[in-house]
């Protein structure tokens, strides 16, 4: 198997078979922005995928949700275990939400699913 050429491509969750899976074996949480799907993999590094359906709008809709929940996993891989994939729903209602308000709400879905410390446990 040949490596990715940059850092960013090791961390997004591209592989039909694998996102598959986590759609099979993944664990559940979600919100009435989206719902997030996650497993562990047996690799030392966390893999972030958006997988956006037709029902939530034309092509400049879906591209521009999935940059934005593209870039939340991106911010929050720090937090987040090494050795997990992460599969992000979208849903209609997350395209006219604030990009601030979003975020907040990424957060708290992370650590509703235990994903991420809060920080009373900090």
């Amino acid at each position: 198997m040949v490596p990715p050429r940059s850092t960013r491509a090791q961390h997004l969750l591209r592989n039909s078979a694998d996102i598959r899976l986590v759609f099979k074996e993944g664990k559940r949480v979600s919100c009435p922005l989206f719902t997030l799907l996650y497993r562990r993999n047996d690799l030392d590094r966390t893999r972030v995928g958006v997988v956006v359906g037709k029902k939530l709008g034309g092509a400049v809709a879906r591209n521009r949700s999935k940059r934005r929940f593209r870039e939340l996993g991106r911010l929050s891989l720090r937090g987040v275990p090494c050795g997990l994939d992460l599969l992000i729903l979208p849903k209609r209602e997350s395209v006219v939400e604030p990009a601030g308000s979003l975020r907040e709400i990424w957060q708290a879905v992370l650590k509703r699913a235990q994903l991420v410390a809060s920080e009373n446990t900090r």
